[in-house]
C-alpha cells in the first residue's frame, strides 16, 4: 500500500472509509473504543459524569475527542493511541471477508485508483486493513497524524484538500466517496465530490462521541447534493452469507438470557480457534520449502469457514438484542465465559418447532460449522 502521492492520471479515485465502512457496525468495535476513551478521561482524574459531557463536547466540537484532550489537557496522543486505538483485540473483532475482497478486485483499475480516507491513526487504519486482507488492494491511505500540533479530519474541508493533494488529484467531481457517517458525507460534497455513498447498517447500533445511536434514524437528505454531485444512502440489509441454525427472527423470539449466553460461547470459541490457527501458521512457517503439511493447510481453511459463520451468527444474535432494546452490549463483551458456567448451544435450548426449521435450512444449505479445530 503506497502513502506516496500517486502520478497524477485522469482515473477516478474510490475513497473508502475504514471503520463501520469496511466492517459491519455490529463488531462492537466503535462501542469498544468509545469505551476505552471514557477510560481515559477517567484516568485525567475526571469523574465518569465530567468524562461523558467533555467527551461528547469535543467529539461535537472538533470531530475527535482526541483533539480537544491535545488542546486542553496537554494529553501524550501516543500514549493515547496506545490506550484506546491500539488496545483494541481488533483480531477477535473483525475478519477476512472473501466477499468484500472480491468487490475490490473487481473495481477496474484502468478507470479507477482505491484509496483509505479515515479519521483514525495510521497504526489502526493499517491493522483493519490487514486483518480484512486488503491492504494490498488500497493505493493509498490517508488518515489523522495525531502528532502534527493541528491535525484535521472528517468532516473538515482541509481534510478532504488534503486527501485531494496527497492522492494528487484536482478535479473533485472524479473523487467518489463511501462513508457511514452522515456528516462525513455532506463534508464532501460541500468540497464538490462526484458522488457519494452513505452506508447505512439501518437497525444497528453505533457509538459516537460516547452516545449510542441507532443506524439510519435519520436518513441522509439529497437536497444537499450541490451541482452535479449525487447522493445515495445504502441501506443494507442483513444477509447471512454462511448456513445459520436460526433465523434473525428466530433469535428475536428467544429470552435475552439465552442470547446472551449464546454470545459468550461462541465469542469463547472464536477465541480459541484464533489462538489456534495462530499456532498452525507459526507451525506453517517452520516448515522447510516444499514440505508443506497439507492437513494444517486444510485445518486453517476449515478454522476460517468456522470463524467465519460464528462471528456472523454473532452478529445475528446482537441484532436480535438490539431489537430486544437491549443495546449496550457490556455484559457480553469479548471471551466472557457463559454466566451459567454451560456449554450448551442456543440450538439446544430452543424448541422443537425451531429446531426443525434449522433442520430444514441445514438440509438445503449445509450443516452447521461446528466447533472447528482446535489445538
Amino acid at each position: 500500500m503506497a502513502d506516496d502521492a500517486s502520478n497524477a492520471d485522469d482515473r477516478v479515485i474510490v475513497w473508502f472509509d475504514i471503520d463501520n465502512t469496511l466492517y459491519s457496525a455490529s463488531s462492537k468495535i466503535s462501542q469498544a473504543m468509545g469505551e476505552r476513551i471514557h477510560n481515559y478521561f477517567v484516568s485525567l482524574g475526571l469523574s465518569h459524569e465530567e468524562a461523558s459531557t467533555l467527551h461528547h463536547r469535543y467529539y461535537s466540537q472538533y470531530g475527535l475527542a482526541l483533539r480537544g484532550l491535545k488542546r486542553y489537557h496537554d494529553v501524550d496522543v501516543l500514549d493515547f493511541d496506545r490506550k484506546c486505538d491500539g488496545s483494541l483485540p481488533l483480531e477477535q473483532m473483525i475478519s477476512y471477508d472473501p466477499a468484500l475482497r472480491k468487490l475490490f478486485e473487481d473495481i477496474d483499475r484502468s478507470k479507477a485508483r482505491v484509496w483509505a480516507l479515515t479519521n483514525a491513526y495510521k497504526p489502526h487504519a493499517e491493522r483493519v486493513l490487514n486483518i480484512l486482507k486488503l491492504n494490498d488492494l488500497v493505493d493509498g491511505l490517508v488518515f489523522c497524524d495525531y502528532t502534527i500540533p493541528e491535525f484535521s479530519c472528517k468532516p473538515e474541508a482541509a481534510y478532504y484538500k488534503m486527501a485531494m493533494k496527497q492522492a494528487n488529484v484536482t478535479d473533485p467531481s472524479k473523487c467518489y466517496f463511501v462513508d457511514d457517517n452522515r456528516g462525513n458525507i455532506d463534508g464532501a460534497l460541500a468540497q464538490g465530490w462526484g458522488k457519494c455513498v452513505h452506508f447505512c447498517e439501518k437497525g444497528l447500533e453505533s457509538m459516537e462521541g460516547g452516545i449510542t445511536k441507532q443506524i439510519g434514524d435519520e436518513p441522509l437528505d439529497p437536497t444537499k447534493a450541490n451541482g452535479s454531485s449525487i447522493v445515495e444512502t445504502l441501506i443494507m440489509e442483513f444477509i447471512p452469507r454462511y448456513a445459520q441454525p436460526f433465523t434473525l427472527n428466530e433469535a428475536i423470539g428467544l429470552d435475552v438470557s439465552v442470547i446472551v449466553d449464546e454470545i459468550a460461547r461462541l465469542q469463547n470459541s472464536l477465541k480459541h480457534l484464533r489462538e489456534t490457527q495462530t499456532l498452525l501458521r507459526e507451525f506453517q512457517s517452520q516448515e522447510a520449502p516444499g514440505t508443506a503439511d497439507p492437513e494444517v493447510q486444510k485445518a486453517l481453511e476449515e478454522n476460517e469457514v468456522v470463524i467465519g459463520s460464528q462471528t456472523e451468527r454473532i452478529t445475528i444474535l446482537r441484532m436480535a438484542l438490539a431489537e430486544k432494546g437491549v443495546g449496550d452490549g457490556r455484559h457480553y463483551d469479548a471471551s466472557r465465559t457463559s454466566p451459567t458456567g454451560s456449554e450448551e448451544s442456543i440450538t439446544e435450548q430452543r424448541d422443537s418447532s425451531i429446531q426443525t426449521q434449522a433442520t430444514d435450512t441445514e438440509r438445503q444449505t449445509g450443516p452447521e460449522d461446528g466447533g472447528g479445530i482446535h489445538l
